[in-house]
């Protein structure tokens, strides 16, 4: 039944909605909801709120579908076509999800989360020095957006504002402690500072929030190559490469790849030669056209006295240098 009197839904409508909907229960509020649109068709709101809910229960295209309907009915309606961006960006429809939010933002200047996802598309594209402003203003709409200042963080990084980006971090992790990207990136960041000590303390402290992050032990490991920690970086790359095979077998193949590599040479440093041999090979099952891997191979193989062998490797990863009268000199390979 159509409500003629007015375009929206009373308070005590909407906050019977929200009730259903925060209670987790999405059957009832979906319910609410329809009733909802039934009597008030010309309700953007109500009209983008059943898309949310169908996102929430993994409908997209319903969602979308619900989402566009919102525009329709009331083009002015900010939050639906930042909630399209987002369905678009998912699909991986990039350049679509930045119209999106540039609408978004162009309705209302003011809404926080559409400056963020349109900092975050440019951010994705490389483009920080656009993408900053955007995550600025959010900071100043929302300054408790923890994710505002991470965001941000992550582009003034890229534009070399390294005391700047480290205040965000700090300020992103003081928002919310336990925060484990944050704690990463702010070690990514002080890595490029050579602050390697306090590097390897944040990626502890990001380990510490998420027992199952691969990339921090990574990065941990990296850090404690360079401290001269090689024991600790060893434990730090298998626990990696345990995760990141566990929980991502394809989805960072080239991840695990370096992981393997780096296994292997620190097992080569310790002289545990048919352990780096064997971490090597793993390495090139992952990318078997990696010459220098095939090279590398060699060393082990070489201080297990089998020279000839090694050579063989050594030559097909590496090349050797041939000299022609005509063509002159050349690397070849095998």
């Amino acid at each position: 039944m159509t409500n003629s009197g007015q375009k929206n839904p009373s308070t005590a409508e909407t906050n019977t909605l929200f009730a259903a909907y925060n209670s987790g229960n999405f059957q009832r509020s979906e319910s609410i909801c329809r009733q909802l649109v039934e009597s008030y068709p010309e309700s953007g709101f109500i009209v983008n709120m059943l898309g949310v809910i169908q996102d929430a229960t993994g409908r997209s295209t319903e969602a979308m579908q619900s989402y566009e309907k919102a525009i329709e009915v009331e083009p002015g309606y900010a939050d639906a076509y930042n909630n399209t961006g987002i369905i678009l960006k998912r699909l991986g429809k990039h350049a679509e999800a930045l119209a999106r939010f540039e609408k978004a933002v162009e309705i209302d200047p003011d809404y926080g989360d559409a400056c963020n996802n349109l900092g975050v598309m440019l951010q994705e594209s490389g483009e920080h020095d656009a993408a900053a402003p955007h995550f600025a203003t959010a900071i100043k709409l929302n300054p408790n957006a923890a994710l505002f200042h991470f965001n941000h963080a992550n582009s003034q990084r890229a534009q070399g504002k390294l005391k700047e980006a480290l205040n965000s971090f700090d300020k992103a992790i003081g928002l919310r402690r336990d925060f484990s990207e944050a704690y990463n990136n702010r070690g990514n960041l002080l890595e490029d500072m050579l602050q390697y000590e306090e590097a390897r303390k944040g990626y502890s402290d990001a380990i510490r929030f998420n027992r199952d992050y691969s990339l921090a032990y990574s990065n941990r490991g990296q850090v404690q190559q360079k401290l001269a920690h090689y024991e600790g970086a060893l434990e730090d790359f298998k626990q990696a490469i345990k995760l990141a095979s566990r929980d991502s077998p394809a989805s960072d193949q080239n991840l695990q790849f370096r992981l393997q590599v780096n296994v292997g040479d620190l097992l080569l440093f310790f002289r545990r030669y048919e352990e780096a041999i064997a971490a090597y090979d793993e390495a090139l099952k992952l990318e078997p056209e990696s010459l220098d891997v095939v090279a590398f191979k060699g060393n082990p193989i070489a201080a297990l006295g089998r020279l000839e062998e090694a050579l063989v490797l050594i030559q097909q990863g590496f090349g050797f240098i041939v000299f022609d009268k005509d063509s002159g000199v050349s690397i070849k390979h095998g």
